[in-house]
């Protein structure tokens, strides 16, 4: 990853939601910001992944929507930032509850337990 990833957190004015800024160098360039949002909207709805990332490309969503949420981050696809090999993307995440449901669901892994799944 050495030279492939940089980033920063914004702390935002709640008590429990904080920003990161991802930026990455890829070795093949999307064709477009919308390619890197459909498979990151994807990824958050079809994969084993579902559980960890979560996808928003509302105009009204702000830092105190995203209290309470159980991912490890929330994409916001608005965002998105593609130049050339260069993309930019702007991640919500619940430094507090949402950090404990990522301990918990790697405590789980770690033993071995079977979470049950709701709808």
């Amino acid at each position: 990853m050495k030279g492939k990833l940089t980033g920063n957190a914004i702390r935002v004015p709640t008590p429990d939601v904080s920003m990161a800024i991802l930026n990455l160098q890829l070795d093949k360039a999307p064709e477009s910001a919308d390619e890197v949002n459909e498979f990151l909207k994807d990824i958050s709805l079809n994969s084993a992944m579902r559980k960890q990332i979560d996808y928003v490309d509302s105009p009204d969503v702000v830092s105190t929507d995203l209290v309470g949420s159980r991912r490890a981050g929330v994409v916001d696809g608005l965002a998105t930032i593609v130049n050339n090999n260069s993309l930019v993307l702007y991640v919500w995440y619940d430094n507090e509850f949402g950090y404990s449901c990522q301990v918990v669901r790697v405590l789980a892994r770690m033993a071995d337990i079977s979470m049950p799944q709701l709808p």
